[in-house]
């Protein structure tokens, strides 16, 4: 009789488990050797810029916030290497604070004057957050002239061997 009613009881759990099995497929945002797709950025004055327009140009793009550190500390990393080697990289910083003027006093707390910042107002809710698969501590991306990302999650190391 305990054998029985242990079969059941495994029977019975296999049963639970498995309707609680994900069938989908996990979309796991994008990644090197694929090609970004076209951004379109909403800068501090409103005015709008397509990622695709800097094709023939290597872009660094940086995905924030500033209630995030480690994001916030490699978007003052990143800006600081390109500046300081010159390097012939346009540089894109994608704020995700739900408040622009929140990003806008962080950018300048961290002394970055020369930026481009861009805002995603809707935050964590924003399509792009949602398109790159992005989490706390983002991401940041290296694109070639093709559109094609090179790297990802990024730091001033891997730039200076990359570049």
């Amino acid at each position: 009789m305990k054998y029985v009613n242990f079969c059941l009881l495994v029977i019975m759990s296999l049963a639970l488990s498995a309707g609680s099995v994900k069938t989908e497929v996990p979309s796991t945002g994008y990644h090197p050797g694929e090609t970004i797709p076209d951004i379109v950025l909403t800068d501090q004055e409103g005015n709008t810029r397509h990622l695709h327009d800097l094709k023939g140009k290597k872009v660094v793009v940086n995905f924030w916030a500033a209630y995030d550190a480690s994001s916030r500390a490699n978007n003052v990393m990143l800006h600081n290497y390109l500046t300081m080697y010159e390097a012939d990289v346009e540089f894109l910083s994608i704020s995700f604070d739900e408040n622009k003027n929140v990003a806008e006093r962080t950018v300048a707390l961290d002394n970055l004057e020369h930026i481009s910042l861009y805002c995603e107002v809707n935050g964590t809710q924003s399509s792009l957050y949602k398109d790159f698969k992005l989490s706390r501590g983002f991401s940041s991306y290296l694109i070639d002239e093709n559109g094609v990302i090179t790297a990802m999650n990024i730091t001033p190391d891997d730039l200076r061997v990359i570049l």
